[in-house]
């Protein structure tokens, strides 16, 4: 599949498929808040343990979101 078809049926499934928009939505908070951690010159520990959580989380919800999208793509055909 290419990129371009890959960007549109992303695009199509958050218009349309409402777990997919939710898992992405979940995603860029996550991102949001790890940047806000990295960006901080001290991190307390417990935001340390915390970004540790965030990346855990943001590889599940990306996961989650590629098993849509496979669902989702045209079968290949040989």
């Amino acid at each position: 599949m290419s990129l371009a078809t890959l960007e549109s049926l992303k695009q199509q499934l958050f218009q349309t498929h409402p777990e997919y928009r939710s898992l992405v939505r979940e995603h860029q908070r996550a991102e949001a808040r790890l940047q806000e951690i990295l960006a901080l010159p001290h991190p307390r520990p417990e935001e340390l343990e915390e970004s540790a959580l965030l990346k855990r989380r943001k590889l599940y919800l990306k996961d989650r979101m590629e098993e849509i999208l496979r669902r989702h793509q045209p079968s290949a055909t040989v």
